[in-house]
């Protein structure tokens, strides 16, 4: 099997990353941990995982999570949040995929997200999938402040594994209002960068159409009063974005 790194960046995450970590162990024994200044445990924690623990100030979501590919082992490198866990079906998949060698240039993962303490199976989060396996000398994390992404090209070969990462997010529905106003204003400051502006329809009617898609059309009312939560709160945050571009 051809050797891969994971790399992980996080901050105050002592509750979840042991998980992260010892699921990633059935794949590699270069786990990258970069953390940014946590004042809880979770350097503690993440060392006695078994984990290489680096603290780097905060730069950006790109810019950490670039440094920590700095300092992995090998070339491959497997991205994971501090509160995503892959799934043992993926694992395999992964294994699969490296013996003996890749033969894509990137590696597409299937996601699903569990919302304080519930798996959400419909709504605008499904289907989800990122690419977070890649080979580092060809692909690295774009510069972007918010929703970072990979230099992927259109050369670049991708293939999609089976599995799952399990993204456990926010414990409680206070903390996703906090990242919606969190990452609302980091979008509008990237925008207000590049010159942009938002208009009517952009303020008003696409939180609107944004709801109905993910709440009706997207059988989000499925998934009960979370449900309804997470369609709110996604109108919510395209509401957001865009009034404090204008």
């Amino acid at each position: 099997m051809t050797s891969l790194s994971a790399v992980i960046i996080t901050v105050n995450q002592e509750k979840k990353i042991a998980k992260t970590i010892e699921a990633l162990k059935a794949l590699t024994n270069d786990i990258v941990v970069v953390d940014s200044g946590s004042t809880d445990l979770t350097r503690k924690v993440a060392r006695a995982a078994g984990a290489n623990v680096l603290e780097r100030p905060w730069t950006g979501y790109s810019e950490q999570k670039n440094f920590g590919n700095l300092w992995a082992k090998h070339d491959w490198i497997l991205s994971v949040d501090d509160d995503e866990v892959i799934s043992p079906e993926l694992i395999e998949s992964i294994k699969q995929a490296f013996t003996p060698a890749p033969d894509a240039d990137a590696y597409d993962l299937p996601f699903r997200t569990v919302f304080a303490g519930k798996l959400i199976r419909f709504g605008g989060w499904n289907p989800e999938s990122h690419v977070r396996i890649f080979n580092k000398k060809k692909i690295q994390w774009n510069t972007d402040a918010v929703h970072e992404g990979l230099t992927l090209k259109p050369e670049h070969s991708i293939k999609r594994l089976t599995g799952y990462v399990h993204h456990y997010t926010v414990d409680t529905p206070q903390q996703f209002e906090e990242k919606t106003n969190r990452y609302s204003t980091l979008f509008a400051e990237k925008g207000r960068k590049l010159g942009k502006k938002a208009n009517f329809i952009k303020i008003y009617l696409s939180p609107a159409f944004r709801f109905l898609m993910e709440y009706i059309f997207k059988f989000g009312f499925l998934d009960g009063y979370y449900g309804w939560f997470i369609a709110k709160e996604n109108a919510r945050y395209t509401y957001l974005k865009y009034k404090k571009l204008s």
